[in-house]
């Protein structure tokens, strides 16, 4: 803000090297008869707007009508809930004296700003290259601070008088710094109109420009007296083209007169006007943010639809998954039920443990059959059996084992099993430094069982490898102090299970019985 050719619009160009420049002016006459918004740019991580307005000396709009349009933007902002960081008053330091213009807009931007926000206000002055020194331009600062009817009351509430010596980018940035510490705040103007409800009229700094309306109005009254006066004269002494005259002149005062008033009357009625249509216009505004937020809502329930249909469909396809996955099993385990096992040399073949016998016979020696239970003992040491516990044998312990088929689609030359705890469930797991667990998983091991003696069920169980199909491991035991030892192995020259400790020890059987339960 400030008077007209105070360097305004300059100050902002400056500030934003933006390519959209604000017009500049070079005369007295005004450039700017409205509200102009800068383009926003960053300072020090902050985004700024700069507005510029037009001065209350401005020659094409009277200080009323300046101050409605002023008025307007501050109204409309914080009813938007925006307020401002700070204002920048400036001011010609080549200025030789301070007139009563200069004096009187001053105050009307006091009243506007209100005391309790002149702290977020700078006063800067600008112009100094035009000075014949920059000394002569202190001085007049130092004047134009300690004037009691200017500069000097808004000082002492807080208002910072700065100065844009070079006019430089740097010089408007520093001045800028010095806002961005503010609190904003909202101006006196801003709090009359929009929350104590008074006409611009009514708020301070209306009745500042009143006031000077006042005086001028009164300054044309007794124009107007001294011209009746002086008409009144040349009756009585019969002069009546000096008594013309005079009417004439009078005429014309009462003319300014009226149009002060009327002015005055207009400028409110404007004003309301104005009010009215951002009334309306945030209305529309307030009804057009609600239908977009009524659509988003209805898109967002037509998403979360989507997705349940989607997670709805998901599961029922699992659903039919499950049931097909199911009804395959059963009908290869009744398949498999039915199989008749092909013999080489009067026994069965050396992979071909998997049988298909009725469930109401006992199954033959030398055939596993699927879903039937186990007991597993070592050929060596038949008085203990197989019972996992934190890959421990407990020699004492009867522990049954169910051999459920796996079908083998790569290789059905490779007969696949899980074997699984009749007690509690758990399937016998291999662990990567050969020992074994008993765990509940929905990825147990798969083992391949070997004929070794049909008549007497002796079989070799391999831990089942697909990129090792020619280097299977086979189950193995170790009688120790604490019974029997069980891990597995790679067959080999030196076969070794695992123990106690994790302790490789020599195989000494890799053979297994198994006793048929049910």
């Amino acid at each position: 803000m400030g008077l007209t050719g105070a360097g305004k619009s300059t100050f902002i160009n400056v500030a934003t090297q933006s390519p959209n420049k604000l017009k500049v002016g070079h005369s007295i006459q005004s450039c700017t008869d409205a509200i102009a918004r800068a383009d926003p740019f960053k300072l020090d991580g902050r985004r700024i707007v700069l507005f510029d307005t037009p001065g209350f000396d401005d020659t094409n709009k009277s200080e009323t009508e300046i101050l409605r349009i002023i008025a307007f933007e501050l109204e409309k902002q914080y009813r938007q809930g925006k307020t401002l960081h700070g204002i920048v008053y400036l001011h010609r330091i080549t200025d030789q004296r301070v007139g009563g213009v200069a004096k009187t807009n001053f105050r009307i931007f006091r009243k506007l700003c209100g005391d309790s926000s002149l702290k977020n206000v700078l006063i800067i002055t600008t112009m100094w290259s035009r000075l014949e020194s920059e000394l002569e331009g202190q001085r007049r600062a130092a004047e134009l601070a300690s004037l009691d009817d200017f500069f000097k009351p808004a000082i002492s509430q807080g208002a910072l008088m700065m100065h844009h010596k070079k006019g430089t980018v740097e010089s408007a940035h520093q001045i800028l710094r010095q806002i961005l510490k503010n609190h904003p705040l909202a101006l006196s103007i801003q709090k009359e109109i929009v929350d104590q409800r008074k006409t611009i009229t009514q708020t301070g700094a209306g009745i500042a420009v009143d006031e000077k309306i006042a005086l001028l109005a009164q300054e044309y009254e007794r124009r107007l007296k001294e011209q009746l006066e002086a008409a009144e004269e040349a009756r009585r002494e019969r002069d009546e083209q000096s008594r013309k005259e005079q009417l004439e002149e009078a005429q014309k005062v009462r003319q300014l007169l009226r149009k002060l008033e009327e002015e005055k009357r207009s400028q409110v009625r404007q004003y309301e006007r104005l009010q009215e249509q951002f009334a309306e216009a945030e209305k529309k505004r307030e009804q057009a943010v609600r239908e977009a937020e009524e659509r988003s809502r209805q898109l967002r329930w037509e998403m979360v639809l989507a997705e349940r249909r989607k997670a709805r469909e998901a599961e029922e396809a699992e659903e039919r998954n499950r049931a097909l996955r199911q009804e395959l099993e059963a009908n290869l385990e009744r398949k498999m039920q039915k199989m008749t096992l092909a013999s080489e040399f009067g026994s069965p073949p050396s992979h071909g443990i998997i049988s298909g016998h009725s469930s109401a016979s006992p199954p033959t020696q030398g055939i596993i059959v699927s879903g039937h239970s186990y007991e597993m003992l070592p050929m060596q040491h038949q008085s203990s059996y197989l019972a996992l516990d934190m890959n421990e044998e407990d020699a004492s312990a009867r522990h049954i084992w169910k051999f459920v088929h796996v079908p083998n689609e790569l290789d059905d030359s490779h007969r696949l099993w899980k074997i699984q705890s009749a007690r509690n469930g758990k399937y016998l797991c291999a662990t990567e430094r050969g020992g074994l667990h008993a765990l509940r998983t929905l990825s147990p091991t798969l083992w391949c069982t070997w004929v070794i003696n049909s008549n007497n069920s002796h079989f070799e169980i391999d831990r089942h490898d697909e990129n090792k199909l020619d280097d299977e491991s086979a189950i193995l035991v170790k009688r120790g102090r604490r019974g029997n030892l069980v891990g597995w192995s790679a067959l080999g020259d030196e076969p070794h299970a695992y123990g106690e400790n994790n302790q490789r020890m020599p195989v000494e059987c890799g053979t297994w019985v198994l006793k048929h339960v049910n």
